[in-house]
């Protein structure tokens, strides 16, 4: 069995927790993989390493500060050979010495008194701790942790002062965007060595307006001509080597004075391709690394000549001969590796779809991204910075929606969208509103002058580079209105027929396939969003099906929660409200709770009377439908009103004698009680009851039942919903019970009596277990409150959580998602037979 693992654990619902890596898996097979997969086994590795590290090791303190460990050695060796000291380098007033083995560490402790220079020694076994795996390695940055960002957010006003805050929350500081400055200019004094005449510039995250904390520091290396005037400026002295190759503090960075600035780098031509950004600012030369300070020259640099290497450059990226530019990726690694101060971890990835050499400045924490052959990269930033000038609601939409997908799964590597094609997306939803917020790439291209006709490898990158030429949308829809709408229209759009094509505005027809020829090899899948300008490339090529439908699923629920009041107001019982249950993380697991449950095909009014049923007699659950309260048939038997449930009168008499019981169950908090709690105590005793236990049923909130239920969004012949109380783990057991009720009636009960008798048994006997650990009659607490909802264009049911203490919600969605479907198709064939 697996949980024999010392590292395993399993789960109270199912599957197992590995300790060592802490991770969750669903199953046995996944376990299995997960054991035998790398991080697992290094840790392992690790861990063993440590233990034996510390079977070797004494703990030694009671040496003068200041002791040079070679003299620990020195006396240590005198019992046996020695590994390795760690001195403490904050007070140097212990060590821990590694012996070579256990036997010399058991000579060091049988002997019973230590000295060294006339000072005696303490020296004890090391402490074992319990293993820790080492935390991954982030850039460093300043996100606020999960409390901040909540008790930010829960304090603004509204749902738009919520998504601004975000931004601030999220976007780099000032410092930041200075460190990442000092950087670039690095990193452009060290290449300007190599390659007279070459820019770094910066592009992505870091330029397009959507930067965050941590986030990588993508650069391209434009060679240009090298052959050109070979001149480069010499800077009067080497402060920025030393000021990068040591650890930055980077709130001393912001609250420095500025230095005074000297004479400033001449302007970027008219025609130049620099971004404007903060990332490279006009540095003063006091700020500039010298030539003299830098390394020496590297072998392959002296193999081949800078003008050589141009003319490589050059004659390789012409005729596409791969070796020519894996050499100029080599080089490029070789200068990182060896010219740049705090860089490690360089590597070549060649095989990617823009060769790319990445790296780590270890003093900034900054991971980065050299490319050569990316130019395109530069355009596509500067669109989306347009995009962000153009209108201020789009900066916080997308920081909304990255956070968003983040926390459900929905972005990163493997078949999941990137931030990128996400970004893409919503500019793509802002060009389809009526009117629009955004102008197709299109019209861009129609407004750009002469100055902003451009093509790169082929594509038009033309558009003009100033939004103040531009006239503003005329669209004036508030933030959160548009979130909500973008939620409603991803999860209805047919995304494999479409081509969601950002140059046109619009989507584009491809159920048949493109015609030959057309944007080349644009590959089609689940989702296609075209790139705006390379219109050969479907940016969310590699999403999957599962990923796609996951999208809507998702976009789905939240559109759902986007209409009710828990969104769009703030909650004055200090409930999450607004952004916050939208950006609260949703695992895999409670991924599937979103999916709907398909219905078998039959007309809506018998539709929706077989779903009652199935909630009412076959579940137990209270039920309010349109606003009407309904009581399953599990709590009393009589009369019943058309519509098939209880009449009004035996409700009333049903109230009258559960507050019989709830006098008796709450003793003296009766009047007193009812007074607390804002009620009066006097007047129809049966109306007290029933508000009571509305005001219990609508614990979640009034607005959030009343969104729920539709009395405001929806009226009737629209979306059926129903509101759902349900008090016992009726899907627990159901088999067992079944069984034995069959074997009694002997094929004498229909199906639908066979559900609701298995469902009245299995609360009897949790009732009779609450009793005898109790000894109190009282009503249960709710476990859950869920709606349920369905519309005459739709053969799915929604359910939606309001209320889950235990987190029960997914068990009883999985349990449904079998036994509803299979119970109403029962009940409708018995219909139709009769």
């Amino acid at each position: 069995m697996a949980t024999t693992e010392p590292d395993v654990e399993a789960l109270p619902r199912g599957g197992f927790r590995c300790c060592l890596c802490h991770v969750n898996t669903a199953n046995r097979p996944s376990l299995d993989a997960h054991l035998a997969g790398k991080k697992h086994r290094r840790l392992e590795e690790l861990r063993a390493a440590r233990r034996a590290q510390g079977l070797r090791s004494v703990f030694v303190s009671g040496f003068p500060r200041g002791v040079d460990p070679a003299q620990l050695s020195e006396y240590f060796q005198a019992f046996g050979p020695v590994a390795s000291i760690v001195m403490d380098k904050d007070k140097g007033v212990f060590a821990i010495v590694e012996m070579g083995d256990v036997g010399a560490r058991d000579a060091v402790l049988s002997q019973p008194q230590h000295a060294l220079s006339g000072h005696r020694l303490r020296v004890r076994p090391r402490q074992q701790k319990e293993f820790q795996a080492p935390a991954p390695r982030s850039s460093k940055g300043a996100p606020p942790d999960d409390q901040q960002l909540t008790r930010e957010l829960a304090e603004a006003p509204d749902v738009e002062a919520q998504m601004v805050q975000l931004v601030g929350l999220r976007e780099l500081s000032e410092a930041e965007r200075q460190l990442r400055g000092l950087v670039v200019t690095l990193l452009q004094e060290v290449f300007t060595e190599f390659f007279p005449g070459c820019v770094v510039r910066p592009f992505g995250s870091s330029t397009n307006g959507f930067d965050v904390h941590g986030c990588d520091l993508d650069l391209f290396l434009d060679l240009g001509d090298l052959e050109g005037p070979q001149d480069p400026k010499t800077p009067a002295s080497p402060g920025l080597d030393s000021a990068l190759a040591s650890p930055l503090d980077l709130q001393a960075l912001a609250s420095s004075p500025a230095s005074p600035v000297g004479p400033q780098a001449p302007a970027s031509p008219p025609d130049s391709e620099t971004p404007t950004s903060s990332l490279a600012p006009p540095t003063p030369d006091s700020a500039l690394a010298s030539p003299q300070s830098l390394p020496p020259v590297s072998p392959i640099q002296e193999e081949v000549g800078e003008r050589d290497v141009g003319k490589a450059w050059e004659l390789g990226a012409l005729k596409g001969e791969p070796g020519e530019g894996e050499a100029m990726l080599e080089l490029v690694g070789s200068v990182l590796r060896g010219c740049v101060p705090g860089v490690h971890s360089v590597r070549t990835v060649p095989s990617a779809r823009r060769p790319v050499v990445k790296f780590c400045h270890r003093p900034s924490g900054l991971h980065g991204d050299v490319s050569l052959g990316n130019r395109l990269a530069l355009y596509n930033s500067r669109f989306l910075n347009l995009c962000c000038a153009l209108d201020r609601r789009v900066r916080p939409l997308v920081y909304t929606l990255r956070c968003w997908a983040q926390g459900r799964g929905l972005t990163g590597s493997g078949p999941l969208l990137s931030n990128y094609a996400l970004t893409l997306l919503v500019i793509y939803f802002l060009q389809t509103r009526d009117p629009p917020v955004l102008p197709s790439l299109t019209k861009l291209t129609q407004m750009a002058g002469k100055e902003d006709r451009v093509e790169v490898d082929g594509w038009d990158c033309s558009f003009p580079q100033e939004a103040s030429r531009l006239e503003p949308s005329s669209n004036t829809e508030p933030l959160a209105a548009l979130l909500a709408q973008f939620f409603s229209c991803v999860s209805t759009w047919e995304l494999r027929s479409l081509l969601l094509s950002l140059r046109e505005g619009q989507p584009l027809p491809v159920a048949e396939g493109l015609p030959p020829g057309l944007w080349g090899s644009l590959r089609l899948g689940p989702l296609n969003l075209q790139d705006p300008f390379d219109l050969s490339h479907n940016v969310a090529a590699n999403v999957t099906g599962r990923v796609a439908g996951r999208l809507q699923n998702c976009c789905r629920e939240s559109a759902n929660y986007c209409r009710s009041l828990q969104f769009q107001r703030r909650s004055p019982r200090g409930r999450d409200w607004g952004l916050l249950p939208l950006l609260q993380p949703s695992f895999a697991s409670s991924l599937l709770s979103v999916t709907p449950i398909p219905l078998p095909p039959a007309p809506f009014t018998q539709l929706c009377a077989a779903i009652t049923r199935v909630l009412e007699e076959a579940l137990g659950c209270q039920v309010e439908q349109d606003g009407k309260r309904r009581r399953p048939e599990g709590e009393g038997g009589g009369e019943e009103c058309p519509q098939g449930g209880p009449s009004k009168r035996l409700r009333l008499e049903r109230e009258e004698g559960q507050k019989e019981e709830q006098r008796a169950a709450e003793g003296h908090h009766g009047e007193a009680g009812a007074e607390e709690k804002g009620q009066p105590a006097t007047g129809d005793p049966g109306r007290h009851v029933v508000e009571r236990e509305r005001k219990q049923l609508e614990d979640p909130g009034t607005e959030e039942v009343a969104a729920a239920l539709g009395e405001k969004e929806t009226g009737p012949g629209t979306t059926q919903t129903w509101l759902c109380t349900l008090r016992h783990r009726v899907w627990l057991g159901r088999r067992r019970v079944r069984r034995q009720l069959q074997q009694q009636a002997r094929g004498e009960m229909s199906w639908l009596q066979a559900e609701a008798r298995v469902t009245q048994e299995l609360i009897a006997q949790e009732n009779r277990r609450q009793r005898e650990e109790s000894e109190l009659l009282r009503l249960p607490q709710p476990l859950l409150i869920f709606t349920a909802s369905t519309s005459p264009t739709s053969q799915f049911l929604t359910l939606t959580q309001l209320r889950d203490p235990q987190n029960l919600f997914s068990d009883l969605h999985h349990f449904l998602r079998g036994f509803l479907p299979r119970t109403v198709r029962g009940i409708l064939e018995c219909e139709k037979g009769d």
